[in-house]
């Protein structure tokens, strides 16, 4: 009977080859998609799930000096040893802090820049990493050894134990430095360990190196006993007084480990450590059960379609004296294998898609991560369900009807309800995502203009001293025709330092608001294409004044008072902040010379920084960040000169730059992974909703080919059959349509509101998401549509 049961099966499949084909495709493309993103969820909301000591370590952050309502994560180096001797809640501390890496040496071979993080000898008491070579412990007890990754190691020294090498470590200058300065700009370590890397993994280093005696400070995790309550121990040590950045009006808080991991610290970049979050893995699970939903749909309807083709062959089957348990057996079998089939295709799907999928989710899974305990029995169970219930359903409703009965409930006047509502919730589906990647994508515009300026905007700033120094290298880039401007600057514009400003409410209360300095040479603002809004341009304010400077327009916004002309005055005269107590402070002297527009930094989740742009041509012998724009349409001609020139001025050292623009885009990361995910997924949901009309189409049409013919003889049109038989279709389209755009309205609105700096989502995208799946679907069943409307009516007849 098993036998013959898998021929029917075969047999089915082989005389309904379209059905079958969209079915097992539509569902491996669902599974494989769903598996993807749930794979994901698992992997990021189970961080370090391995680690026994999880549950016991807490993060520590407190309140930000320069931002109100901000919390930092920085925490100085004194404070986890005053908890830890202080209190019995706290069994231990870990410490972290980063070295800037420029490049790295063995004997006469360069290698590119490492990422290096210095970190107490308790790293074993709170992470655990194997290790294949060496002494973790005595890597992390001298200043001038260290581990490194595995990775890392197989990158530098291939497959040989790399144990008791020596590296050498160029520092990145960072644009601070000057002519005096005696800190040696590269360190030897001598490597002693090796570890191997783990999914999952909290921590991101290329290298691990002890903290040295003058650790200031830098990101802290806490050990904690088991009684440990995160918000009273806060409570606690602000009642004891333990310092803060804010001294008395701050207060630290503390995250689980988990917690952190999504937690968002702005104005500070921890490279060392892993980040992810949370809402983009709801909306990217959420997003991946839709399409599931649509493969189900389509599954369903498609079987459906299928079975009721073998209706006679079923009824012949009873007739022969198969029973009830036989049939049962056979519709299981058919079920089984098609999601079988399906899951086995989509873990292929899934292995091609994983690399790519990496890419635009920040993702660090591995198709091995799919049969971790912690993912499989979830994939287990999902081909359980979607094996068991259509089998079951199909089954029953097979055993309680005729031919005739099951014609009338498929296609009688109850008008297919099951298929109406599975074929509404499609078109919710796609409406709903295509309104979301056009608004999503608006935002992610609106991010790109304000980020417009520093688009072939690279950063310099690794000088090793001595000449040639950023003065020569400058003058030998001017004038090519590839670069279009050149400027010097006194620090980097990305990771410049934070200065607090202080303002008074009417209330009494205090606001503080992080301020921000930079200082160039007059043409700064034409290479930062910024504009001048109120103002002199940067030449005449050099002669003008003697020491001048611009406020951007939120800093103008903040203190200037409404209707004030600030251009002319002392910006002492606005700005309170101390920068020292001589009397000859240079910030009493400089004059404002006019207003320019916000330079955004950070997310547009945040307003723009009130900023201060000092101009000082006397000061470029001590300017050592160097910016060059280069020509859009000779991009890569402009980074081959760059290059040719650095290696032409520094001969022997690494030449590397900072892609200015690239910077600001991954700050907006938030914006562009959901961007990404939303369009991946709408795509496929048009590609799975195609698949089910396509099939559904083709047994519309195969279903009415004698009603075709009839209409036709009796004098109907072309046009008329036609539309005939797509009506349902726009029906169906239009109910979609008013359902899915109220609520992607609010949703994408609550989502909005988290950006300062935001767009609102527009009535043309609402629309634009009908018109899309409109015109997807009339294309789609118009073919089927017109070869039935068009045909032969006596062939029709005839065949019938």
């Amino acid at each position: 009977m098993k036998a013959v049961a898998l021929k029917l099966v075969l047999r089915s499949w082989w005389r309904n080859k379209t059905f079958s084909v969209i079915s097992i495709v539509s569902l491996a493309i669902g599974i494989a998609c769903t598996n993807l993103l749930v794979a994901f969820v698992i992997y990021e909301f189970n961080i370090e799930a391995d680690n026994p000591n999880k549950e016991k370590i807490v993060y520590m952050a407190q309140d930000s000096p320069l931002k109100s309502g901000e919390i930092v994560s920085y925490v100085a180096g004194s404070i986890p040893v005053q908890l830890k001797e202080k209190y019995t809640e706290v069994e231990d501390y870990l410490r972290f802090s980063s070295i800037d890496c420029n490049s790295v040496t063995i004997g006469d071979k360069q290698y590119e820049p490492v990422l290096i993080t210095t970190t107490d000898t308790t790293f074993a008491h709170f992470f655990r990493y194997e290790v294949l070579y060496g002494d973790l412990h005595d890597a992390l007890s001298a200043p001038d050894k260290a581990a490194l990754s595995e990775s890392c190691a197989r990158k530098l020294f291939g497959k040989t134990n790399p144990v008791g090498k020596i590296v050498q470590i160029d520092l990145a200058d960072g644009g601070m430095r000057y002519e005096n300065e005696t800190t040696p700009l590269s360190r030897p370590f001598q490597i002693a360990a090796v570890l191997k890397e783990h999914p999952q993994a909290y921590l991101k280093f290329d290298m691990l190196t002890g903290n040295g005696q003058d650790y200031y400070g830098g990101i802290a995790l806490l050990k904690v006993s088991p009684s440990f309550d995160k918000k009273g121990f806060a409570e606690k040590i602000k009642a004891d007084g333990v310092p803060t950045l804010q001294q008395e009006k701050g207060g630290y808080h503390f995250y689980s480990l988990q917690d952190s991991y999504f937690q968002r610290f702005t104005q500070e970049s921890i490279p060392y450590v892993a980040r992810s979050q949370s809402s983009l893995l709801i909306i990217g699970l959420i997003s991946a059960l839709l399409i599931l939903l649509i493969a189900c749909s389509n599954y369903i309807n498609l079987s459906f379609s299928r079975v009721l083709q073998q209706m006679r062959i079923i009824h012949t089957q009873k007739l022969m004296g198969a029973t009830q348990a036989e049939m049962n057996y056979q519709l299981f079998l058919d079920t089984f294998l098609t999601v079988g089939i399906a899951f086995l295709l989509s873990l292929l799907i899934a292995h091609d898609l994983i690399p790519v999928f990496n890419r635009i989710m920040s993702g660090r899974i591995t198709t091995g991560f799919f049969l971790n305990r912690q993912v499989l029995p979830f994939i287990c169970g999902l081909v359980l369900i979607l094996s068991v219930i259509p089998a079951c359903y199909m089954s029953r409703r097979i055993a309680n009807l005729t031919d005739s009965n099951y014609r009338q409930f498929f296609t009688g006047n109850k008008k297919r309800r099951i298929v109406t509502a599975l074929s509404v919730m499609q078109y919710i589906i796609s409406i709903g995502l295509i309104i979301g990647t056009l608004t999503i994508y608006a935002q992610l515009k609106l991010t790109q203009k304000k980020g417009e300026c520093y688009r072939n905007l690279i950063e310099i700033g690794n000088w090793k001293g001595g000449n040639p120094d950023a003065n020569t290298f400058a003058a030998e880039l001017k004038n090519r025709p590839e670069i279009a401007s050149v400027t010097r600057a006194g620090g980097s514009i990305l990771f410049a330092w934070l200065q607090q400003i202080t303002i008074e409410n009417k209330d009494g209360s205090e606001s503080y608001y992080s301020s921000v300095q930079y200082m160039g040479e007059e043409d700064l603002l034409q290479t930062l294409g910024l504009q001048i809004l109120q103002g002199v341009t940067p030449q005449e304010a050099m002669r003008k004044y003697d020491r001048p400077v611009y406020i951007n327009r939120r800093y103008a916004d903040i203190l200037i008072p409404a209707g004030e002309n600030p251009v002319g005055q002392p910006v002492s005269r606005y700005d309170k902040f101390s920068y020292g107590d001589q009397a000859n402070d240079p910030q009493q002297a400089c004059t404002i010379c006019g207003i320019v527009s916000d330079l955004y930094i950070n997310t547009l989740e945040e307003e723009a920084m009130p900023s201060l742009i000092y101009l000082n041509n006397a000061g470029a012998k001590n300017y050592r960040m160097l910016y060059v724009k280069l020509n859009e349409k000779q991009k890569k001609k402009g980074l081959e000169t760059i290059r040719e020139v650095w290696e032409k001025a520094n001969p022997g050292e690494y030449f590397t730059y900072i892609d200015v623009y690239d910077v600001f885009m991954q700050r907006n990361r938030r914006t562009t992974d959901m961007g990404n995910l939303l369009l991946m997924y709408s795509v496929i949901s048009i590609l799975l909703t195609c698949f089910g009309l396509f099939g559904m189409a083709l047994y519309a049409t195969e279903q009415r080919t004698k009603e075709i013919g009839i209409r036709k003889v009796n004098g109907a049109s072309t046009r008329s059959i036609l539309f005939l038989l797509i009506r349902q279709f726009i029906t169906w389209i239009a109910v979609a349509f008013v359902i899915a755009t109220p609520l992607a309205w609010v949703l994408l609105n609550r989502w909005l509101e988290s950006f300062a700096n935001r767009v609102s989502v527009s009535p043309l995208y609402c629309l634009l998401g009908g018109i899309i799946v409109l015109a997807i679907t009339l294309l789609t069943v118009g073919w089927h549509s017109y070869r039935a409307a068009s045909g032969n009516p006596v062939r029709s007849l005839r065949s019938e």
